[in-house]
Protein backbone atom coordinates (compact mmCIF):
# COMPACT_ATOMS: atom_id res chain seq x y z
CA UNK A 1 0.00 0.00 0.00
CA UNK A 2 1.63 3.90 -0.66
CA UNK A 3 1.06 6.47 2.08
CA UNK A 4 -2.20 7.81 0.07
CA UNK A 5 -3.71 4.51 0.51
CA UNK A 6 -2.88 5.01 4.09
CA UNK A 7 -4.64 7.93 4.54
CA UNK A 8 -7.12 7.44 2.73
CA UNK A 9 -8.28 4.71 5.20
CA UNK A 10 -11.07 5.85 7.12
CA UNK A 11 -11.21 6.12 10.88
CA UNK A 12 -13.37 3.60 12.93
CA UNK A 13 -15.39 5.16 15.54
CA UNK A 14 -14.54 5.17 19.51
CA UNK A 15 -17.33 2.77 20.19
CA UNK A 16 -15.74 0.17 18.06
CA UNK A 17 -12.51 1.18 20.27
CA UNK A 18 -13.67 0.73 23.29
CA UNK A 19 -15.62 -2.72 22.50
CA UNK A 20 -12.07 -4.37 21.10
CA UNK A 21 -9.93 -2.51 24.67
CA UNK A 22 -12.76 -3.87 26.68
CA UNK A 23 -12.12 -7.12 24.71
CA UNK A 24 -8.36 -7.18 24.23
CA UNK A 25 -8.42 -6.17 28.27
CA UNK A 26 -10.42 -9.12 29.35
CA UNK A 27 -8.33 -11.75 27.63
CA UNK A 28 -5.37 -10.32 28.83
CA UNK A 29 -7.19 -11.21 32.38
CA UNK A 30 -8.40 -14.12 31.39
CA UNK A 31 -4.63 -15.64 30.15
CA UNK A 32 -2.81 -14.22 33.13
CA UNK A 33 -5.54 -15.51 35.58
CA UNK A 34 -4.71 -19.22 33.02
CA UNK A 35 -0.71 -18.84 33.83
CA UNK A 36 -1.41 -18.24 37.64
CA UNK A 37 -3.54 -20.86 37.96
CA UNK A 38 -0.94 -23.57 36.35
CA UNK A 39 2.30 -22.35 37.80
CA UNK A 40 0.24 -21.17 41.37
CA UNK A 41 2.66 -17.84 41.35
CA UNK A 42 1.54 -14.16 40.97
CA UNK A 43 3.56 -14.02 38.28
CA UNK A 44 3.69 -9.70 38.07
CA UNK A 45 5.86 -9.16 35.57
CA UNK A 46 3.14 -9.71 33.04
CA UNK A 47 0.89 -7.21 34.14
CA UNK A 48 2.50 -4.04 32.10
CA UNK A 49 1.93 -6.36 29.09
CA UNK A 50 -2.09 -5.00 29.67
CA UNK A 51 -1.18 -1.77 28.68
CA UNK A 52 0.17 -2.90 25.31
CA UNK A 53 -2.96 -5.12 24.89
CA UNK A 54 -5.75 -3.39 25.73
CA UNK A 55 -3.45 0.17 23.41
CA UNK A 56 -3.67 -2.38 20.75
CA UNK A 57 -7.32 -3.26 20.99
CA UNK A 58 -8.26 -0.12 21.06
CA UNK A 59 -5.94 1.21 17.62
CA UNK A 60 -7.52 -2.05 16.31
CA UNK A 61 -10.78 -0.69 16.37
CA UNK A 62 -10.23 3.07 16.49
CA UNK A 63 -7.69 3.62 13.91
CA UNK A 64 -7.07 6.93 15.20
CA UNK A 65 -4.22 7.17 18.14
CA UNK A 66 -4.26 10.47 20.07
CA UNK A 67 -5.23 12.09 23.33
CA UNK A 68 -8.74 10.58 23.65
CA UNK A 69 -7.02 7.00 22.83
CA UNK A 70 -4.73 7.22 25.39
CA UNK A 71 -7.14 8.67 27.45
CA UNK A 72 -9.63 5.80 26.90
CA UNK A 73 -6.84 3.02 26.65
CA UNK A 74 -5.48 4.31 30.39
CA UNK A 75 -9.20 3.70 31.79
CA UNK A 76 -9.31 0.47 30.30
CA UNK A 77 -6.18 -0.55 31.21
CA UNK A 78 -6.74 0.20 35.03
CA UNK A 79 -10.16 -1.33 35.29
CA UNK A 80 -9.44 -4.44 33.62
CA UNK A 81 -6.24 -5.04 35.60
CA UNK A 82 -8.12 -4.16 38.75
CA UNK A 83 -10.30 -7.05 37.50
CA UNK A 84 -7.52 -9.33 37.35
CA UNK A 85 -5.90 -9.16 39.62
CA UNK A 86 -8.86 -9.53 42.10
CA UNK A 87 -9.06 -12.90 40.18
CA UNK A 88 -5.60 -13.31 40.58
CA UNK A 89 -5.21 -12.70 44.20
CA UNK A 90 -8.36 -14.68 44.80
CA UNK A 91 -6.88 -18.00 43.56
CA UNK A 92 -3.85 -17.43 45.49
CA UNK A 93 -5.34 -16.82 48.68
CA UNK A 94 -7.98 -19.51 48.43
CA UNK A 95 -4.47 -21.77 47.91
CA UNK A 96 -3.04 -20.87 50.67
CA UNK A 97 -5.57 -21.10 52.66
CA UNK A 98 -6.47 -24.45 51.32
CA UNK A 99 -2.39 -25.51 51.67
CA UNK A 100 -2.76 -25.17 55.14
CA UNK A 101 -6.08 -27.07 55.90
CA UNK A 102 -8.10 -23.86 56.29
CA UNK A 103 -10.60 -21.97 54.37
CA UNK A 104 -11.62 -18.68 53.31
CA UNK A 105 -14.71 -17.69 51.62
CA UNK A 106 -14.40 -14.88 48.65
CA UNK A 107 -17.02 -14.67 46.39
CA UNK A 108 -16.33 -15.15 42.55
CA UNK A 109 -18.85 -12.25 41.81
CA UNK A 110 -16.58 -9.67 43.40
CA UNK A 111 -18.60 -6.63 45.73
CA UNK A 112 -16.76 -3.49 45.85
CA UNK A 113 -15.08 -4.23 49.31
CA UNK A 114 -14.36 -7.40 48.45
CA UNK A 115 -12.21 -5.86 45.70
CA UNK A 116 -11.34 -3.58 47.04
CA UNK A 117 -9.47 -5.74 49.89
CA UNK A 118 -8.07 -7.98 48.09
CA UNK A 119 -6.19 -5.79 45.43
CA UNK A 120 -4.90 -3.71 48.38
CA UNK A 121 -3.29 -7.00 49.21
CA UNK A 122 -1.96 -7.94 46.42
CA UNK A 123 -0.81 -4.28 45.43
CA UNK A 124 0.46 -4.55 49.50
CA UNK A 125 2.70 -7.80 49.54
CA UNK A 126 5.18 -7.02 47.31
CA UNK A 127 6.88 -3.73 45.46
CA UNK A 128 6.59 -5.74 41.82
CA UNK A 129 2.53 -4.84 42.00
CA UNK A 130 2.22 -1.35 42.08
CA UNK A 131 5.33 -0.51 40.16
CA UNK A 132 4.44 -3.25 36.86
CA UNK A 133 0.96 -1.39 37.29
CA UNK A 134 2.17 1.68 36.66
CA UNK A 135 4.44 0.38 33.92
CA UNK A 136 0.82 -1.28 32.56
CA UNK A 137 -1.22 2.47 32.65
CA UNK A 138 2.47 4.12 30.96
CA UNK A 139 2.42 1.66 28.19
CA UNK A 140 -1.42 1.84 27.46
CA UNK A 141 -1.34 5.87 27.80
CA UNK A 142 2.15 5.67 24.89
CA UNK A 143 0.63 3.25 23.14
CA UNK A 144 -2.84 5.15 22.59
CA UNK A 145 -1.25 7.87 21.87
CA UNK A 146 1.42 6.77 19.52
CA UNK A 147 -0.34 3.89 17.83
CA UNK A 148 1.11 0.99 16.57
CA UNK A 149 2.09 2.06 12.44
CA UNK A 150 5.60 3.41 11.71
CA UNK A 151 5.50 6.89 11.53
CA UNK A 152 8.97 7.44 10.24
CA UNK A 153 9.20 8.21 6.34
CA UNK A 154 12.11 6.52 5.45
CA UNK A 155 11.03 2.99 6.77
CA UNK A 156 7.61 2.97 4.58
CA UNK A 157 7.91 0.55 1.49
CA UNK A 158 7.28 3.02 -1.57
Amino acid sequence: MSNVADKLKPARSTRRGVLFGVGAGLLAGLVWNLIVVGTHSAQTYLIPLFGVVVAYGLYAGMRRPGRQAAAIAVAITAATLILAMFYVERHLLVKVFSDNGDAIDIPLVPYLDWVVAVVHHAMTKSPSAPIYSFLALVAAGWFGHQGFEVHDPRLRRP
